[in-house]
């Protein structure tokens, strides 16, 4: 149908007019059913459709509608790649970017954190929400939800997380909810239990032509039809992948993606197939992109080999810097042909025209001897043909023999398989400590209510109401362990969240971990305080032997080496260790191992060949270490544990070293370069800038352009780090500024909190005394009068309480404070009582060697703006008192937010 000609309840010019100004001139058949069923009228529903029908611009309708109402939107995905992929697109649709912005955007995928805390438009993984959910910093009740891809709720591994947020959802309540989800058997148990309309259309507007080769012959079936037709134009003997590709782009049906079973089978394929096609004037321009965006890993040689001949591989031992390019390849038409892993397979919208299935059963693994499943076969051929691009796609599958064969006729089939819940394997211990955590149950009957809300209970009530006694039995037995574990306090019939019960379940933990860590917390107390750095290969192999990754039912996984390797076994018998080293799990050894090299800033290739991991490995795994790292830091904060504040900087700061694989000092220059896309440029080419001394985003602009350029191997990236270092916005977006402002309207102080984060130097310093007079049970003296030379700029004094304040703001680029600068109080303050505490205001922010020296001191304390800001908010609002505050600011290190008592301000 035509947009412009477009009616249905909520439809309005203004939509209208929005969807022509992003190209959108013509609805799909399930759009159309969704426009009338009444998305963009506030109505909740459930969208069942075949991949490739246009289901993700009902959601964004969904959400176009919302923010003309003034509705915040939040929109959930199910993967990482997914997420950044639509924050990019909302960025340049609702956002900052477009045309006309109408909405501030925010992205959240726990490793990925951008714009403000509560932005009109959040866009977060799934397993993100649930913590932001439980933290209280999404609230639902007032806001559109989209749940992008909700047939995973119906996987093993992640579907019980999902299911708990959703039922959360459900039990609350929101103004809308819309969930897309590919074609099952019964998405209407779907959209009873979520009392929602179902939206549910069976045509792919972009025909799916479904292929058997087997016996030089090919018989061909339309998805969504129960017969077929042979198919003589594409009879081929399909034993050699090689033959297969080439008759396929004979066919003119490129560009052609292989799915393989492991990595080093994509790379046999794709080897063997390059060598049979000629080099290209558009492969080599490839080739020089990829010279410039990737860092030397131990396939960029072979990626640019392949890519001369339009061919490509993608699995995970590609590096981000690889994996962006050959995405951005593809997506450009660059390549001909892919031979990928399932890690393709997420719904990134690639312009595949053409998905092979060289085999149907699996050789290797846990799944071997097992056969694609319908499900992952669905979502694998729904890569083929995308809308707006091809006007149609080709699914080939290979069967290699009879089984196979009538597999393979099983998989082009019309019926769907059935959507189950999976709630019975989830971690009941983490499910329960949410519940409570968030305040959504506060008492056993209450817990066992909740799962009334769940699509457990839905489908299993009337089926085998049995099962539904021994999870009530089970939720008794949970809720004793978590009150003998400290993280439940029960009253008669109540329970309450502990301190820290709360921070794991913020952290997303499983309780079993979070235990654990609180155990070792407590006794590595003292030795953390005498030498943090020695027990960094500790912390490191505790991360990786916890729960996360060994439960029954991990929710994060080691990957597995290329061999095994017994000289991790000896690297760890040489390190200094809390706890016993697990000797016979060499796989685990040899993990710790890879990121204890990564986090010292070793090249993959030294990491690969000492532990067996690949490039691709360690990156994933590093995101997951930091992961659990910063899960630890967070645990660390809860103040039963008596963990000093200087040893959570340093936990923190080791969180944040992992996820980039380098110093401390290496961290700024990398992480200016990722948010502002400077190509080739990670942590093998940041190593070599920190061994020429080049180890800050201050010494890359001291340092001559052509030396750079000499370092770099590269003028265009010599150019752009240099424009990245000296228009930088900051490391971190001020969060927390929106939430702020408005709770500083309530309070009558919000031109007052404007003037503070406006200003710089001597008038901040004025602004920021206006705003702390306002409080009158402290007292406050302004030493650096203009009279008095040398001297910190304000006493803040209260009974048993004195402190030293230097205000320090950035008027040059980068707006980032040197540790000089940090450091100037304690000169200042030289002659003043060693009782009185030295403090550091930073606005923006400190870089990371600044931070580095504070963790490691007992004399100062550093806080930056907008965490300053925020205490004094909850100090103003009454959820704080003043001598809690100046006890918080006292406490030596980096002033953690965490740590800062009262209600948050993003929770009024």
């Amino acid at each position: 149908m035509d947009v412009r000609t477009l009616t249905g309840p909520g439809v309005t010019p203004w939509i209208i007019e929005q969807l022509l100004a992003w190209g959108i001139t013509n609805l799909t058949d399930v759009q159309l059913r969704a426009i009338e069923a009444g998305v963009a009228n506030n109505q909740s529903m459930v969208v069942s459709a075949p991949t490739s029908s246009g289901k993700t611009l009902i959601g964004e309708i969904a959400v176009l509608s919302a923010l003309h109402s003034s509705v915040r939107a939040i929109y959930l995905v199910s993967h990482k790649a997914l997420a950044d992929q639509k924050y990019q697109d909302f960025l340049g649709r609702f956002g900052e970017q477009a045309e006309t912005p109408i909405a501030t955007v925010g992205l959240n995928t726990g490793d990925r954190t951008e714009g403000e805390a509560n932005a009109q438009v959040m866009v977060a993984t799934y397993e993100k929400a649930l913590g932001l959910f439980i933290s209280g910093q999404i609230r639902p009740g007032d806001a559109l939800v989209v749940a992008d891809e909700l047939q995973i709720i119906g996987e093993v591994g992640r579907g019980p997380d999902i299911e708990i947020l959703v039922s959360a959802l459900r039990q609350i309540g929101m103004r809308q909810f819309v969930a897309l989800t590919a074609t099952t058997e019964n998405s209407h148990d779907l959209a009873d239990w979520m009392n929602c309309k179902l939206v549910r259309s069976l045509h792919r507007d972009v025909p799916l032509l479904q292929e058997v080769w087997w016996g030089n012959q090919a018989f061909r079936t339309k998805f969504g039809d129960s017969e077929g037709q042979a198919s003589p134009d594409t009879a081929i003997s399909s034993q050699d992948i090689s033959n297969v590709v080439d008759k396929l782009l004979e066919l003119k049906r490129g560009p052609v993606l292989v799915f393989t079973e492991s990595r080093r089978e994509a790379l046999n394929m794709a080897t063997a197939y390059s060598r049979r096609r000629p080099r290209g004037g558009d492969g080599i321009e490839l080739v020089q992109q990829l010279e410039l965006f990737s860092e030397p890993t131990e396939s960029s040689d072979q990626l640019r080999d392949n890519a001369e001949r339009r061919v490509t591989f993608h699995t995970a031992d590609l590096s981000p810097q690889e994996r962006q390019v050959i995405e951005n390849g593809i997506t450009g038409h660059k390549f001909d042909v892919c031979f990928a892993t399932s890690t393709l397979a997420a719904g990134v919208n690639f312009p595949f025209r053409t998905i092979v299935f060289p085999k149907l059963t699996y050789q290797w693994g846990d799944r071997a001897g097992t056969m694609l499943t319908r499900s992952d076969y669905r979502n694998m051929s729904g890569r083929a043909g995308r809308l707006g691009m091809h006007q149609d796609g080709f699914s080939v599958l290979l069967p290699r023999n009879g089984v196979e064969l009538t597999h393979a006729n099983m998989l082009v089939m019309p019926e769907n398989d059935r959507l189950e819940s999976q709630l019975v394997n989830l971690s009941l211990s983490k499910t329960l400590l949410m519940l409570v955590a968030s305040g959504i149950a506060r008492s056993p009957t209450e817990l066992i209510s909740f799962f009334r809300n769940s699509l457990y209970w839905h489908q299993t009530l009337n089926r085998n109401p049995k099962k539904l006694e021994e999870l009530d039995a089970q939720s008794v037995q949970v809720i004793d362990w978590l009150v003998q574990n400290g993280m439940f306090k029960r009253a008669e019939e109540s329970l309450s969240v502990t301190p820290l019960g709360s921070a794991t379940a913020a952290t997303g933990l499983l309780p079993s971990s979070a235990a654990w860590f609180a155990d070792f917390l407590r006794h590595m107390r003292e030795r953390f305080t005498q030498n943090f750095e020695s027990w960094i290969p500790c912390l490191i192999y505790v991360a990786c032997a916890c729960d996360e990754f060994r439960a029954k039912r991990p929710s994060r996984f080691l990957p597995f080496p290329t061999k095994s390797s017994y000289d991790s076994i000896t690297f760890w018998t040489t390190q200094q260790l809390s706890v016993d080293l697990d000797r016979m799990d060499v796989r685990l050894a040899q993990c710790a191992h890879a990121i204890a090299l990564y986090v010292e800033g070793t090249a993959e290739r030294h990491i690969s060949f000492a532990t067996k991991i690949s490039s691709g490995q360690i990156n994933r795994l590093a995101i997951d270490v930091a992961w659990v790292l910063d899960g630890l830091h967070k645990l660390s904060t809860v103040t039963d544990l008596e963990i000093p504040q200087a040893s959570s900087n340093q936990l923190a700061m080791l969180a944040r070293r992992v996820r980039w694989g380098a110093p401390v000092q290496a961290l700024d220059v990398l992480r200016v370069a990722e948010r502002h896309g400077v190509p080739g440029l990670g942590r093998q080419r940041v190593m070599g800038l920190l061994a020429q001394g080049i180890a800050t985003v201050h010494d890359v602009l001291a340092t001559a352009k052509d030396k750079l350029v000499s370092l770099l191997r590269s003028e265009q990236r010599a150019s752009a780090l240099l424009y990245a270092a000296a228009n930088t916005a900051g490391l971190s977006p001020a969060r927390l500024t929106s939430a702020q402002l408005k709770l500083g309207q309530d309070l009558g102080l919000e031109e007052l909190i404007v003037e503070c984060n406006d200003k710089l130097g001597v008038d901040y310093e004025k602004a920021l005394l206006a705003l702390l007079q306002r409080e009158f049970r402290w007292s406050l003296t302004v030493l650096d009068d203009g009279i008095r030379q040398n001297v910190p700029d304000l006493l803040i004094k209260m009974p048993g309480i004195e402190i030293l304040l230097e205000c320090k703001t950035c008027t040059k680029s980068p707006p980032l404070i040197k540790k000089e600068e940090a450091w100037a109080v304690i000169q200042k303050a030289a002659d003043y009582a060693p009782s009185m505490r030295r403090v550091t205001l930073g606005k923006p922010a400190f870089d990371e060697t600044s931070k580095s020296k504070a963790a490691a001191s007992q004399d100062i304390t550093l806080v930056e703006h907008s965490v300053f800001i925020e205490g004094v908010l909850r100090v103003h609002s009454g959820s704080l008192a003043p001598e809690d505050f100046l006890s918080w600011l006292s406490a030596p290190g980096v002033a953690e937010i965490e740590r800062l008592p009262g209600e948050p301000s993003y929770r009024y």
